[in-house]
């Protein structure tokens, strides 16, 4: 025999389904609710922050490389003004300023009316040259320290007259040698991070 449902019956079976399903409502969730069911697990936070150090280990090596080169174009740039200053020195004296244990006679002879240089093997004063029409360049500010002319990575470029390794060429300027010991400060200019004039 097929047992049949009052009104009443199914309104209540309505109702139990409801109270049942209320949790699962938009409109229902508490803030506990919420908190509970939005928030991460340990595994998933420890995933993020080795994503987030991974980026930016990226990012740091990139930027130190980018300061890298821009300290080699700003040597490259300084030793290209030198050339152009020893081109007009020569120009007007017929030599180039002499070298000795730092560049600090380079320096002298190109901007101011003192110093040696060398036309051969002799040495001559700049004093004495009534030619000499510098100054030749001019230095930003500290960028010569007690007379010395340093690179970018705080050392003095070395300054050779006569060249060993700057052979010269219908394509060069000078035959001198100027260079930066590059990033690890050391080197004779044919280190694999040395900047050389006589390097293209």
């Amino acid at each position: 025999m097929k047992k049949l449902f009052s009104a009443d019956d199914r309104c209540q079976s309505i109702r139990v389904s409801k109270c049942q399903n209320k949790s699962l409502h938009p409109d229902t969730l508490t803030r506990d609710t919420l908190i509970q069911r939005s928030g991460f697990t340990i595994v998933e936070l420890i995933v993020v922050m080795a994503v987030i150090l991974i980026i930016a280990g990226m990012l740091a090596a990139t930027a130190q490389g980018a300061k890298r080169q821009a300290k080699i174009s700003q040597a490259r740039a300084m030793m290209a003004s030198i050339e152009t200053a020893l081109g007009m020195f020569q120009a007007d004296t017929g030599g180039y300023p002499s070298s000795g244990t730092d560049n600090s006679n380079l320096v002298t002879a190109l901007t101011t009316k003192n110093g040696t240089y060398l036309v051969g093997t002799t040495t001559l004063n700049v004093s004495a040259n009534a030619n000499w029409s510098g100054p030749y360049i001019t230095f930003k500010e500290g960028d010569v320290v007690g007379g010395v002319l340093n690179d970018p990575w705080a050392k003095p470029y070395i300054y050779a007259n006569p060249g060993t390794n700057h052979a010269g060429g219908p394509d060069y300027r000078t035959y001198v040698d100027i260079y930066s010991q590059g990033p690890d400060g050391s080197g004779d200019g044919t280190g694999c991070d040395d900047v050389g004039n006589w390097k293209r």
